[in-house]
């Protein structure tokens, strides 16, 4: 995954989850999206989910990991969220 793809399918995100994160995180990572720092973007994103046990697809965890995974970014929340589905 070149740095192209990563910033398209990180700057997806906020929107994507905007509905289910707290509003503080939601305002955190948009921030994070305008400034370009998609790998604390992901992992800020990852960590509320889990701390916050929100419900996310298999789909969507894997999408996660795949990002940390691209960008060398600690994986440590993927393993902590809550997957339904």
């Amino acid at each position: 995954m070149d740095k192209y793809e990563i910033a398209r399918q990180a700057s997806a995100l906020p929107s994507r989850f905007a509905g289910r994160v707290p509003a503080r995180t939601l305002e955190s990572i948009q921030l994070m999206d305008e400034g370009g720092e998609y790998g604390e973007l992901t992992i800020e994103l990852a960590a509320s989910l889990a701390a916050h046990h929100i419900p996310v697809t298999a789909a969507e965890r894997d999408e996660l990991l795949v990002l940390l995974q691209a960008m060398h970014m600690p994986t440590d929340p993927i393993a902590e969220l809550n997957v339904r589905g």
